[in-house]
């Protein structure tokens, strides 16, 4: 197991102490760049040990999307649970290319990144 957890960092404070003053010559980071660091993060995060399991990221409160959900009910082995799904999944693909990205359903970060 890490020493850390990504839910233990407190990433939107940082990002939010970070941000510059919502103006009209200061425009937000676009959702293709905000996917690539939560890519780059969570990849980081996987070489300190295995992340939480679905299960318990979503007994911790965390949002599931629809293909996260099936793992958790798929007969898969503990250290298949403790994956991240959306490195094989086709929304963190196309977040990271597109803009705006043809995604939409709920959980997923990739998504929520669309709008806005």
């Amino acid at each position: 197991m890490s020493d850390y957890r990504l839910e233990e960092l407190d990433f939107v404070a940082m990002a939010t102490s970070c941000e510059a003053p919502a103006t009209d010559s200061a425009p937000a980071a676009s959702s293709r760049l905000r996917a690539r660091l939560l890519t780059a993060m969570l990849r980081k995060q996987a070489e300190t040990g295995p992340l939480l399991s679905l299960a318990e990221s979503k007994a911790r409160g965390g949002a599931l999307c629809v293909f996260e959900e099936l793992v958790v009910i798929a007969p898969v082995g503990e250290s298949n649970r403790c994956k991240n799904p959306c490195n094989v999944c086709h929304a963190r693909v196309l977040a990271e290319r597109m803009e705006p990205a043809p995604i939409w359903w709920p959980g997923c970060p990739y998504a929520d990144y669309q709008k806005g």
